[in-house]
């Protein structure tokens, strides 16, 4: 599985300012798999029908989870 919040230079940009991937312990990873529209199969959002989960406490609207997920694409 690659981690999206991994830098083409191979630092983790997911909440933790170190080299290498973290996955599990990734707080974005974390967040996204304990989101009740996390697809379990992909990192995909049944809310909104976007590739993405921002986690349930950043997609109470459309808008919510544009931003995150913008926040998400700016590391």
């Amino acid at each position: 599985m690659l981690c999206r919040f991994l830098s083409s230079s191979g630092l983790c940009t997911g909440k933790y300012e170190g080299y290498g991937c973290i996955k599990s312990d990734c707080a974005h990873w974390r967040e996204s798999h304990e989101c009740e529209y996390h697809d379990p199969t992909g990192d995909y959002c049944r809310k909104f029908a976007r590739f993405g989960c921002v986690g349930k406490d950043s997609c109470h609207t459309v808008s919510d989870y544009l931003q995150a997920a913008s926040e998400v694409e700016s590391l």
